[in-house]
């Protein structure tokens, strides 16, 4: 198979986060030094038969989007190629013994009497995967097939798999989660969890996977306790100076189908140049920060390029899994946050490094709050809901190939969004030895073509600056773009 007086002084960062566990485990440590906390979440008892519990914040948020824009639901798609002799009854028994470990993969959200939002828990759920024969050109069509066939938010179950049989020892395996239950990280821990049960359902055995010490239930009624009307008007103050005045960037876009409705969406996805993963890892390291945060100033100096502005604001997925029991939980922990920096004067990558690694830190902080809890007490709510809806910007590792015993081996092979839920969403996804930027955009908003030379001058610029990083980001050393600024 993305600031004033409460604000202390930013961090020492870690090392670069080799993938998107240790990406969350960042964002945790950068969390828990700022806090200053470790405050263990409690577990809440649990009636026999069908439970009950409150939403957490970031499930709050994500409704107030879906209700106004239920289809295409959002999602979380994974999926992986198996090589070898595959048991495919075995896999069906590994997956459901997943879905029993993890609760949050047996909830349903509904309203309730007090126009609430709920997590409705069954005791037990079994799904079946079912196997389709074809051949990898049926890849995309099955996979919007299963996103178009996930069940409303209060029926579920919200998690879908399917298997595409290629041939005898060649599938792939596809896995189909709302993102209301789910966030990227979670994808990690499904696959994770699948391995192990999937080995001991070959064997005739129970899986061996141990009770999680929480379930997602539990975080949900903590985070609530403790985003109290204090704890949000600090946030809000935050982030109304945060924001005061940002803009989202006005994005080249060529308009090729303004018909088209908003939803329909495709892929580019441009392979990394040799090389390039690697000089981004030394890079950072020699300045003490991140793949992401090296990879998202180089995005926003592209951006300041195409506008002509100085001022560039980003959303960029964060998760908050804060505390150390909350790693390998599957659910959702993320929301967007607004990446803003100054690039006025003559910056060069060097200089901007550390001043993108402090600022995301220290925002960090305060990002907790999903925008639904800030936007009522914020100036211009509209202007956040632009910022955050325009584009979105996000570098993880790629997944690992991984054995699964007997002559079967399991390689990422991430499905193809059938839909976009923005204008444009852009992903390094890197690994040691290369990986891919991938696009994902509205066809009415951008053509094939446009969104590939998009991809191609992000690259030009992250090289660039990773030559070069003392030089001028905006001098006459900077490379050329395809794209025209003034195409917007």
């Amino acid at each position: 198979m993305a600031p004033p007086p409460e604000e202390p002084a930013a961090p020492a960062t870690p090392p670069v986060a080799p993938g998107l566990a240790a990406r969350a485990e960042l964002e945790a440590g950068l969390l828990r030094r700022l806090r200053g906390t470790r405050a263990t979440v409690p577990v809440v008892p649990r009636p026999q038969g069908v439970a009950r519990f409150p939403a957490s914040p970031a499930q709050e948020w994500a409704w107030t989007r879906t209700r106004a824009r239920p289809r295409p639901a959002p999602v979380v798609l994974a999926g992986m190629r198996l090589r070898g002799p595959l048991d495919t009854t075995a896999l069906e028994q590994a997956l459901n013994a997943v879905l029993a470990r993890h609760e949050i993969l047996r909830t349903v959200l509904r309203e309730a009497e007090d126009g609430r939002l709920t997590q409705v828990v069954s005791p037990a759920l079994r799904l079946r995967i079912p196997v389709t024969d074809g051949t990898l050109a049926d890849f995309d069509a099955l996979t919007r097939a299963e996103v178009d066939q996930l069940p409303g938010l209060a029926h579920g179950p919200l998690v879908r798999a399917r298997l595409l049989r290629l041939d005898a020892e060649d599938h792939i395996v596809i896995v189909v989660l709302h993102h209301m239950v789910a966030d990227a990280r979670a994808t990690e821990i499904l696959l994770a969890d699948l391995a192990p049960a999937y080995l001991a359902a070959r064997a005739g055995r129970p899986a061996a996977l141990p009770p999680p010490p929480l379930q997602y239930a539990d975080y949900a009624v903590w985070q609530r306790d403790r985003t109290s009307d204090a704890h949000r008007s600090r946030r809000t103050g935050y982030w109304t100076r945060r924001l005061a005045g940002a803009l989202p960037p006005e994005l080249p876009s060529d308009r090729p189908h303004p018909d088209l409705p908003a939803e329909l969406g495709d892929t580019v996805a441009l392979p990394l140049p040799g090389g390039l993963p690697a000089a981004l890892r030394a890079c950072v390291r020699e300045h003490g920060t991140t793949v992401f945060v090296g990879a998202l100033t180089a995005f926003q100096v592209l951006l300041a390029r195409y506008t002509g502005s100085r001022d560039i604001s980003v959303p960029a997925p964060v998760t908050f899994r804060d505390r150390r029991e909350l790693e390998d939980m599957i659910g959702d922990f993320s929301h967007p946050m607004v990446c803003r920096t100054d690039l006025s004067g003559s910056p060069t990558f060097a200089s901007l490094l550390p001043q993108v690694r402090d600022v995301f830190a220290q925002d960090l902080q305060h990002a907790d709050l999903p925008p639904h809890l800030l936007t009522p007490r914020l100036a211009g709510p509209d202007e956040l809901s632009d910022l955050l809806d325009g584009l979105e910007f996000g570098a993880e590792r790629a997944a690992d190939a991984q054995e699964l015993g007997g002559g079967l081996s399991a390689t990422p092979m991430p499905p193809r969004w059938p839909y976009a839920l923005r204008p444009l969403s852009v992903r390094l996804s890197h690994r040691p030895d290369g990986g891919d930027l991938v696009l994902t955009y509205r066809r009415r908003d951008f053509s094939p073509g446009r969104a590939r030379d998009l991809g191609r001058d992000y690259l030009s610029v992250l090289a660039a600056c990773l030559d070069s990083p003392g030089a001028e980001v905006f001098g006459p050393r900077a490379p050329g773009l395809r794209v025209p600024p003034s195409s917007g």
